[in-house]
C-alpha cells in the first residue's frame, strides 16, 4: 500500500462500539484531478467491503464499525502478550475507559486514493462508491466478503476468509481466496492484460457476456470442471522460458484451454480443490 500521501483523514468518532449499536460515519472525497484516472487501494484487517462504480467524480465513503467479540486465535495471542507484559502494574484507584472511537485512515494524491483500518479488534463494514473508471486493489484479512459491481478498470482483489463477488465488471482482474468461492460477470473483457481467478479450498464460477471474446484457461487438482461455453476445452502444454533464454519449463497436460468468439486476452481459471464453473450469459 501506498505511504506518504498528502490527504489524511482519521475519523474518530464517539459512540458505543458495541454490535448493538455501531458506529457509522460517511465522507465524501473530493479527487484531485476530477475526470482523469483513478487508483485505489482499501486494507481493511477485519469485515466487509463492497465497492460501487458510478458515473459521479467523488469518493463516497460509508463505514460501520463494532467491536470483535468472537473468536481469534490471532488476537488471543496479542491479548495473552499484552496481559503478560502488564501483570505488574497496578490499576488500584483507576477504573477502565472503553474505546468509543471508529478508526479508518483516508488518504489521497493525485487521484491516488488509500482506505485503511488496521485495528484487529475493530469489525467494519465498508461501502464505497467510486467513479466507473477506477482502478480498484483490495486486501482483506479476516470477516466478510468482498463486493464489486460496476467498476471498469484493472481489480487486484484478495481475501483470506470471506468470499469475492464481482459484478459487470471488465477486468482485467486478478482475485484470490483461501477458503471461499470467487464469482464473477464479465460484462465486457479488456484486451489490455491478463486476467487470473485463484481458489485454493474454494469454487470458481464465472459468467461471460455474449460479446465476450477470450481464452479461457481451466486448471484443478481436485475438483470438476463445468461448462456452458460452445466451445470445447481441449488440452494445452505450458511452455516457460526465463529471458535470457537459459532455462524453460514445460508442462504437458493439466492445462485445458476454450477460444471464446475465436479467442482473445487470456483468462485463467484455477482452484486447488473446488470446482470451476464456466457460465454464458442468456
Amino acid at each position: 500500500m501506498k505511504k506518504a500521501l498528502t490527504l489524511s483523514i482519521v475519523a474518530l468518532l464517539a459512540g458505543s462500539m458495541q454490535v448493538a449499536s455501531a458506529a457509522e460515519k460517511n465522507y465524501s472525497l473530493p479527487l484531485s484531478k476530477p475526470g482523469e484516472p483513478v487508483s485505489i487501494e482499501i486494507e481493511v484487517y477485519r469485515g466487509s467491503i463492497t465497492v460501487v462504480g458510478y458515473k459521479g467524480d467523488t469518493i463516497e465513503i460509508s463505514a460501520k464499525t463494532s467491536t470483535f467479540s468472537g473468536k481469534d486465535k490471532d488476537l488471543k495471542k496479542v491479548k495473552h502478550k499484552m496481559n503478560k507484559n502488564n501483570s505488574s502494574r497496578s490499576t488500584k484507584g483507576l477504573k477502565s475507559v472503553k474505546s468509543q472511537s471508529m478508526r479508518l485512515e483516508i488518504e489521497e494524491k493525485n487521484n491516488e486514493v488509500e482506505i485503511i483500518s488496521e485495528v484487529s479488534n475493530q469489525h467494519v463494514d465498508l461501502v464505497i462508491k467510486v467513479p466507473q473508471r477506477s482502478s480498484v486493489e483490495v486486501e482483506l484479512y479476516k470477516g466478510g466478503d468482498i463486493n464489486i459491481d460496476g467498476v471498469n478498470g484493472g481489480l487486484e482483489l484478495e481475501s483470506y476468509e470471506g468470499m469475492i463477488i464481482a459484478k459487470n465488471i471488465s477486468g482485467p482482474i486478478v482475485a484470490e481466496t483461501v477458503r471461499t468461492d470467487i464469482v464473477v460477470s464479465f460484462s465486457a473483457f479488456a484486451k489490455t492484460s491478463p486476467s487470473s481467478l485463484t481458489s485454493h479450498m474454494g469454487n470458481v464460477d464465472i459468467t461471460l457476456a455474449k460479446k465476450v471474446a477470450a481464452n479461457v484457461s481451466v486448471q484443478t487438482y481436485q475438483g470438476e470442471i463445468f461448462s456452458g461455453l460452445d466451445n470445447d476445452f481441449v488440452l494445452v502444454d505450458e511452455i516457460k522460458k526465463s529471458k535470457k533464454g537459459q532455462k524453460q519449463k514445460i508442462v504437458l497436460g493439466g492445462i485445458m484451454q476454450a477460444k471464446v468468439n475465436g479467442g482473445g486476452q487470456e483468462l485463467s481459471l484455477i482452484s486447488y480443490s473446488g470446482n470451476l464453473y464456466i457460465r454464458k450469459a442468456k
